[in-house]
């Protein structure tokens, strides 16, 4: 497909622009993108391969860069206390060394992490079918016994209405357990 714009080149970006509820959608070649929109490429990318990693440390750099120190401030050396990876290496590699690098980097990376993957901490993977100790604790446990965990769980992470549901169920269950008994 060849680029709405210049009509000579493939296109190769995507670029949707929503004004006021109205949607409209071009094909651009990477030049056309670069200079018609506010999408800025350091390469082209015909002659890098575009992985997860790289657009990962390419949006953070960008990111570092617009939240980072004022001018003329020194930007500080952060490096992680378990492998030694330095923020910048970080940002050249587009992933952690470990999983302390987490920790190190927290104060830079914390709210920009949060958006992209859903947590500040790493978890790791975990296999098919895993389950955890706490995960075979909880299938051995009645209904209730479940439900009562939850309800602790629930208020200890401040989520009251869910609280107030599993309370209300909790008392369903004792209700019906007694008009059985």
């Amino acid at each position: 497909m060849l680029c709405d714009r210049c009509k000579l080149r493939d296109a190769k970006v995507l670029y949707t622009e929503i004004i006021n509820g109205a949607k409209s959608e071009q094909h651009l070649c990477e030049e056309c993108a670069t200079d018609y929109t506010s999408f800025q490429m350091e390469k082209p990318l015909l002659n890098s391969d575009m992985t997860l990693n790289s657009l990962l440390s390419t949006l953070l750099g960008a990111y570092h860069s617009n939240t980072a120190n004022k001018p003329g401030e020194k930007k500080p050396d952060l490096v992680c206390d378990k492998c030694n990876t330095s923020y910048d290496e970080f940002l050249q590699r587009g992933r952690f060394g470990c999983s302390g690098c987490y920790k190190s980097f927290n104060n830079v990376l914390g709210k920009t992490l949060r958006g992209i993957q859903g947590a500040e901490a790493h978890t790791g993977k975990r296999p098919k079918g895993f389950m955890s100790q706490a995960d075979n604790i909880l299938k051995d446990l009645s209904e209730e016994e479940r439900l009562s965990f939850e309800l602790q769980k629930a208020i200890e992470n401040e989520e009251f209405e869910e609280a107030a549901r599993l309370r209300d169920i909790i008392r369903h269950l004792k209700k019906e357990e007694t008009n059985n008994a």
